[in-house]
């Protein structure tokens, strides 16, 4: 069941900011497919080009259908769904997983020559944007002007 986060005049206003975090963060790591994620042959492979195996080809459509689910959810919390803040949160946590295990394989396995780049990096960074912005809230005092 499906349930409105607030309806009528007093509508949270961090709702607004949270689901833009949230649209924002999944736009990140789709965007970052197409920076550079690794080097080490003659050029450097970006998330999108190069697949040497079923890995290399599974991780950037995990990624893609992440991010669409991520700002999907982003909009569903703008319009008032609950489900919305928690499906961009689990998408951006699922995504955070997948950026760190490539940073680690990369960065411990010694028998690849292969150097990382910027790419899961920033991946990871928009994860934790996504991940956080369910928490982002404002407190509201008396002398507020927002009521």
């Amino acid at each position: 069941m499906f349930y409105l986060v607030e309806t009528g005049k007093k509508r949270n206003p961090d709702v607004l900011v949270q689901g833009e975090l949230s649209i924002f963060a999944g736009v990140i790591y789709f965007v970052v497919l197409f920076l550079p994620w690794l080097s080490g042959r003659s050029s450097a492979i970006s998330g999108l080009t190069d697949p040497q195996d079923q890995v290399a080809i599974a991780i950037p459509m995990i990624l893609i259908l992440l991010s669409i689910m991520t700002v999907f959810g982003g909009v569903l919390h703008i319009v008032g769904y609950e489900l919305g803040m928690q499906l961009a949160t689990l998408m951006s946590a699922i995504a955070f997983f997948i950026s760190v295990m490539v940073i680690i394989v990369t960065l411990f396995n010694e028998s690849l020559e292969i150097n990382l780049l910027l790419g899961p990096w920033i991946c990871a960074a928009g994860a934790i944007l996504g991940t956080l912005s369910s928490k982002l809230k404002r407190k509201l005092g008396s002398n507020d002007l927002i009521g």
